[in-house]
């Protein structure tokens, strides 16, 4: 699953070459996307952000540091073609999804009024899941590769789904916050991925349906490092807000004494 099926040749007339590099830039698309937004993501929390969110802190920089792995290894398995990178590849999208949808439920339930909402899940579930679906990830991956792909394919489904469920949850409660509007641009990433999952499952049980899956893990892949990139600038552009707050150039109707400006 979103893997390469050939390396590159780089012969022109070649097809399957056109294709594997088409995924070459879709992973370095997604790798520089990750590093800035885990970037500006510390920035935001240390220098932003004016709650406690030590949880959400964690579970994002995870998820996007699964990402960061997510391309090294894509374009590792590009290149050098090795079986047990490729498997690092799958196992990489899993975490990136399983930890985008905990800072997504955490953001959700760990903020102010939080006490008043019901939880679907207690709160040691979160560790709870991690390590599931880390033995059984490890599990397959050790013991039996040909199982790795049915773990992390059904963990892609149900992670999804959560991150869906819950990022629309934390926008309903903080709407009109910076949480609500980094979880609107950070959840169309996911779905990007889950609609890219759910092509490629489809299509494996199909003949002849190979190039739909290609263009669609692309497509799809691209659009992903774009949303990444996209919430990178929201994260900068709250900052830019916070700033303009204290820059007297930003207020109108304001008087100052000539002797003042000299």
């Amino acid at each position: 699953m979103l893997t390469p099926s050939s390396s590159i040749t780089f012969d022109a007339g070649d097809p399957a070459t056109t294709v594997a590099i088409g995924r070459l830039f879709a992973y370095i698309a997604i790798g520089i996307a990750a590093v800035i937004l885990l970037y500006y993501a510390i920035v935001y929390v240390r220098e932003v952000l004016a709650v406690e969110a030590r949880a959400e802190q964690w579970y994002l920089t995870i998820g996007i540091g699964a990402a960061i792995v997510y391309a090294v290894a894509g374009v590792a398995s590009i290149l050098l073609e090795p079986a047990l990178i490729r498997r690092f590849v799958d196992g990489a999208v899993l975490f990136f999804i399983l930890f985008l949808a905990l800072a997504i439920r955490a953001v959700y339930h760990d903020q102010p009024a939080a006490g008043d909402r019901t939880r679907l899940l207690p709160a040691w579930a979160d560790s709870a899941v991690i390590a599931g679906f880390v033995a059984a990830w490890w599990g397959t991956f050790l013991v039996e590769s040909s199982s790795t792909r049915l773990v992390v394919a059904a963990g892609w489904i149900v992670t999804s789904a959560w991150a869906v469920l819950y990022g629309v949850r934390a926008v309903s409660v903080h709407e009109g916050t910076t949480f609500a509007a980094l979880t609107r641009h950070l959840l169309p990433a996911i779905v990007c991925v889950a609609a890219v999952v759910f092509v490629d499952l489809v299509t494996s049980y199909l003949n002849g349906y190979g190039a739909l899956a290609d263009a669609a893990w692309i497509v799809g892949t691209t659009l992903v490092a774009a949303f990444l990139f996209d919430t990178a600038v929201a994260i900068r552009q709250q900052g830019g807000e916070l700033e303009r707050l204290y820059d007297w150039t930003t207020w109108r109707e304001q008087s100052f004494d000539d002797r003042s400006a000299e």
